[in-house]
């Protein structure tokens, strides 16, 4: 795997794009499972309740588009 394996909930199948640096996770990702914010399958720890911490974890490694996102119309 050429990248991190936790996998983000932006999206539902987006994966951290930094790469991979122990156990599958990048060193970010890898530091939150040592400090239990994650568990080893790389999902949040429900009783991290810092909603600024768990965005940073969940958003870490992923290019979210700039744009704003526009419905094309159909005729």
């Amino acid at each position: 795997m050429d990248h991190c394996r936790f996998r983000t909930s932006w999206g539902g199948a987006r994966f951290c794009e930094d790469a991979p640096y122990l156990e599958g996770f990048c060193r970010f990702h890898y530091r939150a499972l040592l400090a239990g914010e994650i568990n080893e399958n790389g999902v949040l720890n429900e009783r991290l309740s810092d909603q600024d911490r768990r965005r940073e974890i969940n958003y870490h490694g992923i290019r979210v588009p700039s744009g704003t996102y526009l419905d094309e119309e159909r005729e």
